[in-house]
């Protein structure tokens, strides 16, 4: 499984040689396409090969474009390679109310213990209240505590005054992190068969990733702490925030009692899931529990 993260911040060319894709700037380097998970191209003047394109899909490299405002704006998918593609979508379809409710109500449930434990770690007021709100969210929330905890939660992390509707540094930086964290749980569900326009609880016939937006949702926190800790309302949107940014994936997260990068982090959710799936059995979801902002170190 790729490990390394590239981001493309100069004018060049990306091809592939010997299954290595070769970027040539400045300098001309080759990195095996093995040992790539993801690639951010913020750079307009980069040219691809078609053969390096087909590579990263059959790669499963998660291949991120960028606006002129160095937002991610669009995401490579490989064509759904998986071997039982077909049955993974029947068992989609055939996911009963009842299981969607429970997987959603956990994934709830865990959001609001990291939004919680986001407060505590940078010592604010509110963890407790989270915590609270968690214990009171029923089977499908039902009672929309996810929504309620959301809007107690930012009050808490940013104040009164903010708002997600604003066109502020606080806001875009949040913003490009949603979007990799989406993007890599979009990659995960692709690589083991999932459909990921066929969501839990989103259900946007606009939205070709509904189920990457239900499992994206326990990694917010994560976005949240670093923009809290770092990002103040007079920053720019630098090129050093946004790799800092980039740079989450590569965080110490807790699944299942142990600590994970992001990116594996999110592997043993979807691996989890299926197995979920399969024995229609919502509690052997394992879901990642939020740590303070470190560099996972590989013993």
């Amino acid at each position: 499984m790729g490990w390394r993260h590239l981001l493309i911040r100069k004018p060049g060319k990306l091809s592939v040689r010997y299954n290595q894709l070769v970027i040539e700037q400045e300098e001309k380097v080759s990195i095996p396409l093995e040992d790539i998970c993801s690639i951010i191209i913020e750079e307009q003047a980069v040219s691809i090969t078609a053969i390096a394109l087909s590579k990263m899909a059959e790669h499963n490299i998660a291949l991120f474009t960028c606006d002129q405002k160095r937002l991610p704006n669009g995401l490579l998918q490989p064509f759904q390679k998986h071997s039982r593609q077909v049955g993974v979508l029947h068992m989609q379809y055939a996911y009963s109310k009842p299981f969607k409710k429970r997987i959603w109500q956990r994934i709830v449930i865990q959001k609001l213990i990291n939004q919680g434990k986001c407060l505590e770690f940078l010592n604010k007021e509110g963890a407790n209240e989270l915590y609270r709100i968690s214990k009171t969210v029923d089977s499908g929330d039902s009672n929309n505590r996810e929504a309620y905890g959301a809007k107690k939660y930012f009050q808490y992390l940013f104040g009164n005054e903010f708002t997600r509707r604003s066109d502020s540094v606080v806001n875009t930086s949040l913003n490009y992190g949603y979007a990799i964290m989406r993007g890599l749980v979009a990659r995960s569900l692709v690589g083991y068969g999932f459909f990921p326009c066929l969501g839990i609880y989103h259900d946007n016939e606009l939205n070709k990733f509904n189920l990457a937006d239900d499992f994206m949702e326990v990694l917010r926190p994560l976005v949240d702490l670093y923009v809290a800790q770092h990002i103040q309302p007079d920053d720019e949107f630098s090129p050093s925030v946004r790799a800092d940014l980039y740079n989450l994936t590569n965080m110490d997260i807790l699944v299942n009692g142990e600590k994970l990068t992001v990116v594996n982090a999110v592997e043993e959710m979807t691996k989890s899931f299926v197995t979920a799936s399969r024995s229609q059995d919502p509690s052997l979801l394992k879901l990642p529990e939020l740590l303070p902002l470190q560099l996972h170190v590989y013993e």
